[in-house]
């Protein structure tokens, strides 16, 4: 980076933003571990842990969201300093734009961020269906003691359904 460079003078803005980056990967990466918690839980069917995970991840989505606001107001200021449209203003066009060792560690910082996001978004996924398989299983087990109940139901062979109100009686109606 020259004197003369416009990118000279967002250097620290640029290395506030990749302490920015790394906090994010830090807190997806707690995601991550409360995530496979999570899953744990819902295995063992434990209801506290199942409550822990669901607390300990909304406190990580709180910072996230924290954290995210930072890194979008930063890359706005550096876009904006520096001629910019904001939304097209990219980690990879700013590691174009400044030289080494900012350039690889933009590079690195994207790079780890988007693939933990990713390894997220593959763990949400895979509870997203133990969960629901859990609830199909839940709801087939509540149906199967929904009819085990309505005892009071005879089918006939002509297809009539009547209700005989006597329940408990196997073999014979006298029983």
């Amino acid at each position: 980076l020259g004197t003369g460079n416009p990118i000279m003078k967002m250097e620290p803005m640029i290395n506030q933003l990749l302490r920015v980056l790394e906090r994010e990967s830090e807190l997806y990466q707690s995601m991550l571990t409360v995530i496979d918690q999570e899953s744990k839980g819902a295995i063992r069917s434990d209801l506290n842990a199942l409550t822990k995970a669901g607390e300990e991840k909304e406190n990580i989505l709180v910072k996230l969201r924290s954290i995210e606001e930072q890194r979008i107001r930063l890359v706005r200021e550096t876009a904006d300093a520096l001629g910019y449209p904001p939304r097209e203003f990219t980690l990879t066009m700013m590691s174009q734009l400044v030289g080494e060792p900012l350039a690889g560690r933009l590079s690195q910082a994207g790079t780890d961020l988007s693939t933990v996001l990713n390894v997220v978004k593959d763990a949400n996924h895979r509870n997203k269906q133990l969960f629901e398989h859990s609830l199909e299983l839940l709801r087939g087990s509540f149906n199967l003691l929904g009819e085990l109940t309505q005892s009071d139901m005879v089918y006939y062979r002509t297809g009539n359904i009547q209700r005989t109100y006597q329940t408990g009686k196997c073999v014979n109606g006298e029983i």
